[in-house]
């Protein structure tokens, strides 16, 4: 597995494909929802909340979330958050 980090402002992918979602830091904090899907045209379901999250400031442990399909996260327009997430690659 090969480690990477992805860092968002506004939404986009996470994870194009297929990967697992290790943790994510927030940096300065805000709403999010993240998806299984690699992005806004695909939502196919919600991940870790099934409502919109505004996690506090600093390091996630988000589990393993293994992702066969990608993961999607949307920042609400007007938010501040900026969040970088740690994953895992084959």
């Amino acid at each position: 597995m090969i480690n990477s980090y992805k860092n968002l402002s506004a939404s986009g992918a996470v994870i194009p494909g297929e990967g697992v979602l290790e943790s994510m830091y927030v940096n300065t904090t805000g709403s999010m929802i993240l998806y299984a899907s690699p992005s806004a045209a695909t939502n196919t379901g919600k991940i870790i909340s099934t409502a919109i999250i505004s996690p506090a400031i600093g390091y996630h442990c988000l589990g393993h979330i293994h992702a066969t399909a990608g993961v999607y996260c949307s920042i609400s327009n007007g938010n501040t958050l900026n969040v970088t997430f740690h994953i895992l690659n084959s």
